[in-house]
């Protein structure tokens, strides 16, 4: 069952995480994917005849198709490969929840007391490694090293796992309220320090996955990110790969 919306349907079985994230109960579904290869030609055209929707993009081999509120999709497979529809559906997923108060981001996802901590920062900077320091000094959950998704319901942002991890191993299907978000930066030595104003906005910002296909769903996230940034601390943490790293934002985030 994919949390952070109700549950999301696949009619087939795909050969990565996404299968630990669907759900076959059919009356808690709100987003379903069709995936298929229905491509014939006739006197040198090409006929689509399963697309059901107005054509939105496409990735590689696979072309999407979504109805207006992006609850029902529609994926053909061009030639029956499947060359782009990991991508496709990673698009499929951030841009229903645009408009459903949820956003992307690249982030590592740790549970911890409860809480969740994002790490973020581009590839490369640590955020899979930051979670593995929590995971040996202090027994967090490492939830996704690489990909999670942020939802505002209730009054409270939450964190949930995804089903793209990067080069880490870390998948779990797994909901945490959100304690803070960790800007992270390499250093000689640890220091962390809040931050506020355009720099918190900016250095979050390139961490977020917006579907600038979809104008509305463009807003809306932006929205989503305005409340979340108000709402959840935000921390630049300059840093080496040592518990001390660990210790910093323990204090701050669990004072």
């Amino acid at each position: 069952m994919y949390k952070v919306i109700k549950a999301i349907s696949i009619n087939q079985d795909l050969e990565s995480n996404w299968n630990l994230f669907q759900c076959k109960d059919t009356k808690d579904i709100d987003l379903t994917i069709d995936i298929d290869s229905s491509v014939f030609e006739y006197s040198g055209i090409e006929v689509f005849s399963k697309m059901k929707y107005p054509l939105v993009f496409r990735s590689v081999n696979t072309l999407v198709s979504a109805n207006s509120d992006w609850s029902k999709v529609n994926i053909t497979l061009l030639d029956g490969k499947d060359d782009g529809l990991e991508g496709a559906l990673s698009a499929i997923i951030m841009t229903h929840l645009s408009i459903h108060n949820g956003l992307l981001l690249h982030a590592s996802l740790i549970e911890f007391k409860g809480k969740g901590i994002l790490f973020v920062g581009p590839s490369g900077i640590g955020k899979t490694t930051q979670a593995e320091l929590w995971n040996q000094y202090r027994d967090a959950l490492i939830i996704n090293g690489d990909m999670a998704l942020i939802h505002y319901e209730n009054s409270k942002y939450y964190a949930y796992g995804y089903p793209i991890h990067g080069s880490s191993s870390y998948c779990l299907n797994r909901r945490v309220e959100l304690a803070g978000i960790v800007v992270l930066e390499q250093d000689l030595e640890n220091k962390i320090e809040e931050l506020t104003g355009i720099c918190k906005v900016e250095r979050v910002m390139h961490n977020v996955f917006l579907p600038k296909w979809f104008e509305k769903g463009v807003n809306e996230a932006l929205k989503t990110l305005d409340g979340l940034l108000l709402k959840v601390p935000v921390y630049l943490l300059k840093c080496c790969i040592d518990q001390q790293a660990v210790e910093l934002v323990e204090r701050v985030l669990f004072k």
